[in-house]
């Protein structure tokens, strides 16, 4: 109670309503007095770091910013909590642009000389600036896309709320809610525990009694955030996981939709990295499929026959074979000649290897699938360890998908094309990047090398006053080679922040058809569909840049400088493209 007297006391000394007798207190008074005192907060913390030369004095300023952190982190999920509730998100853009004025400057605000914006008097009408709530963090505050919608999800988990018919509803981990409510321990892990809690809500109910289950669980989780270091809680939390895991027959559809598939967990140092979740039939078949890539009694593990194949040269409307990769010298990108290298990468060089790598060479047909076996990073006779081999089988099965010897596609079989973009200095080795691909990898020197031997390469020269693509005014819509150069110049929707893939984008005419707009490569610019609406409305605006590339203009709430900006999620602007 003390602490709302002093906080009723600091909101009328700010906003000066101590002087109107029977005001009473706003929301606008309260979000004025806010804005004063992180003002505060941020000048006392300078002050006391500048000042302080007491080691006691510092150790007590360490919990004191630690507390305001974990202050912030609370009042961030309150205030999109309110964004939620408000809908915030439907505000017009000029409203936007008041706000972010008076956030770049809040001093008039704060002493009451300007005042909001008025909120909306009918329901809106006609596109929104942003379609939720989730857009309208990540538009205002500049944060990552998964970032604001990691917000919204952790309302869920540790803020109370309202049901769809008003009543109050408790937080789903109330022990965790409280703990962040009340800054006794450290919000992001408190948040991460809460996540791992929630991703095992199907196992706890298939035990009986979930609800005790989960309230004694979260309790132990929250003792140990409050009191132990967070490898002590993560190692509970997996505890948990594993006892859970007893005594369930089949798999619940919740843990299938959020465990089973193919992820993608980026390129870190040029080498991708992809996370491969099966069912029990599946993983045999992979495991299948390694196992032939190991034995060379098989076609898939024979190198010699393999070697045969590719040399044979192709009939009638057959395609030419290629080389597969192993054939390729790496250093030059040309197929290998000398007869005693080849050789050397056959699983038996000298003739008298009878044996499986997948059975750990022993030839008695047990397969050995422990991944210690599987996973070992020895060369094998072959030269390559056994996740490579595995991985080189699997890459063979994509390339060849959808392509027979007919040539036409296969349905349901997805046959990948990659497509790299490089300049005439990375051709000549002037340069240290040597070639993109599309979807933002960086190949190295050999790799391109190697694409331009096997891929079937076909120059298109870009820049200039070149009009080699232009299709006039016969054509309405983009034709997909020409999809392809655009996308490869820009990489994917060129909003800036946008991380939709090319695949997935539209292709906008700057000058639009109907005002005489012609379909060219130069008048081409990639959008996802929602920023292709939005450039229509009006919400933002493409323009070509000093380098005949185009930009973006944003909204003035987003960004106040008004300069052209690109999108940097898939890549740097690159000079003098050449496309293959």
């Amino acid at each position: 109670m003390l602490v709302g007297m002093e906080t009723t006391q600091f909101i009328a000394s700010i906003t000066h309503t101590d002087r109107t007798p029977g005001h009473t207190v706003t929301p606008n008074d309260e979000l004025r007095s806010l804005l004063a005192a992180q003002h505060l907060v941020r000048d006392l913390g300078q002050r006391i770091a500048s000042h302080t030369t007491s080691p006691t004095t510092a150790a007590l300023f360490t919990h004191a910013a630690e507390d305001a952190h974990r202050t912030a982190a609370h009042t961030q999920l309150l205030a999109a909590q309110t964004a939620r509730r408000t809908l915030a998100h439907e505000l017009p853009e000029t409203t936007f642009d008041t706000l972010a004025t008076i956030h770049a400057n809040s001093a008039p605000y704060i002493a009451g000389t300007t005042a909001l914006p008025p909120d909306p008097r009918t329901v809106p009408t006609g596109r929104l600036v942003f379609k939720n709530t989730t857009d309208f963090l990540t538009g205002t505050l500049h944060i990552g896309y998964y970032e604001a919608r990691e917000r919204l999800r952790a309302i869920d988990r540790l803020l109370p709320g309202t049901d769809l018919y008003g009543q109050p509803t408790r937080a789903q981990f109330p022990h965790l809610a409280h703990d962040l409510a009340t800054g006794s321990a450290d919000p992001q892990e408190i948040n991460a525990a809460a996540r791992k809690l929630d991703k095992l809500t199907p196992q706890i109910h298939q035990h009986p009694n979930p609800d005790a289950l989960t309230e004694d669980l979260e309790q132990q989780v929250s003792e140990s955030i409050r009191h132990q270091d967070p490898r002590t809680t993560s190692k509970l939390l997996a505890t948990i996981g594993t006892t859970l895991q007893e005594g369930i027959t089949d798999i619940p559809e919740e843990i299938l939709r959020t465990k089973l598939g193919l992820f993608y967990r980026g390129t870190t140092a040029g080498i991708g990295e992809f996370l491969i979740r099966t069912l029990p039939t599946d993983t045999e078949t992979l495991l299948a499929l390694c196992a032939q890539t190991d034995n060379p009694r098989t076609k898939a593990g024979d190198r010699q026959a393999l070697l045969q194949q590719a040399l044979t040269t192709g009939t009638g409307n057959e395609p030419s074979p290629r080389f597969p990769d192993f054939l390729i010298d790496p250093t030059t990108g040309q197929p290998l000649q000398d007869a005693a290298t080849i050789r050397s990468l056959s699983l038996d060089p000298n003739g008298t290897h009878t044996g499986n790598l997948f059975t750990n060479n022993n030839g008695n047909g047990n397969a050995k699938t422990e991944p210690g076996t599987m996973n070992s990073t020895a060369y094998g006779p072959d030269g390559l360890t056994p996740p490579q081999r595995h991985l080189q089988g699997l890459m063979n099965l994509l390339k060849s998908a959808g392509q027979p010897g007919t040539r036409k596609k296969t349905s349901g079989l997805p046959s990948p094309r990659t497509l790299v973009i490089a300049t005439l200095a990375e051709l000549q080795e002037q340069a240290e990047k040597h070639g993109i691909t599309t979807h933002g990898q960086q190949l190295t020197p050999a790799e391109l090398r190697q694409r331009l031997c096997t891929g079937g390469a076909l120059p298109m020269i870009l820049g200039g006053k070149s009009q080699i693509l232009d299709l006039g005014k016969e054509e309405r819509y983009f034709p997909d080679y020409m999809r392809e150069a655009i996308l490869a110049l820009y990489g994917g929707c060129l909003t800036p922040g946008c991380t939709v893939p090319p695949e997935h984008c539209e292709i906008h005419h700057y000058d639009y058809v109907s005002n005489g707009g012609k379909t060219e490569i130069n008048s081409g610019v990639p959008q996802c569909s929602s920023h292709h609406h939005a450039t229509h409305t009006g919400l933002i605006t493409p323009i070509r840049d000093d380098d005949g590339l185009f930009s973006i203009l944003l909204p003035k709430f987003m960004d106040p400088e008004q300069l052209p900006r690109r999108n940097t999620y898939w890549k740097a602007t690159i000079q003098n493209p050449t496309f293959f």
